[in-house]
């Protein structure tokens, strides 16, 4: 994929496919708030969730309130089709290498509230790439 980037909070404008050891994974645009009905790339995109098996969750570790941005996209799925919501679901919480350690350990205990597992992810760190690419080739 070659997706651009930027300080955005999400840069993906259109879906990225790629291959990982014969599974194709789509990077699907963030999500806004009312995405569910139609608002920014809404059901644009919302329709191609309902055919994956796992959804990843990229959430900054930089952001102010990291349950909020995750609440945000879990009500969009919810209110667009809550079949949604039976998918497996990991949070990335992505940018880890830039918030303390401390700081981080704060806002995993505030997403453990979903229920889900949680990934601390960097582009910086190869051993958080590889257990990321671990836990997709399960």
């Amino acid at each position: 994929a070659s997706a651009k980037i930027g300080a955005y909070p999400f840069t993906t404008l259109e879906p990225n496919l790629g291959v990982l050891k014969g599974k194709v994974i789509a990077d699907i645009p963030g999500l806004i708030e009312g995405a569910s009905e139609g608002k920014g790339l809404g059901h644009k995109f919302l329709k191609h969730i309902e055919k994956v098996k796992l959804l990843l969750h990229c959430i900054s570790a930089e952001s102010e309130d990291p349950l909020a941005d995750y609440k945000t996209i879990h009500n969009e799925l919810k209110k667009y089709n809550k079949e949604l919501l039976e998918k497996e679901e990991v949070i990335l919480l992505t940018k880890s290498d830039l918030v303390a350690e401390k700081n981080l350990e704060k806002i995993i205990k505030a997403l453990s509230k979903t229920k889900n597992k949680i990934i601390p992810i960097s582009i910086h760190d190869c051993e958080s790439i590889q257990g990321l690419v671990k836990l997709l080739n399960q």
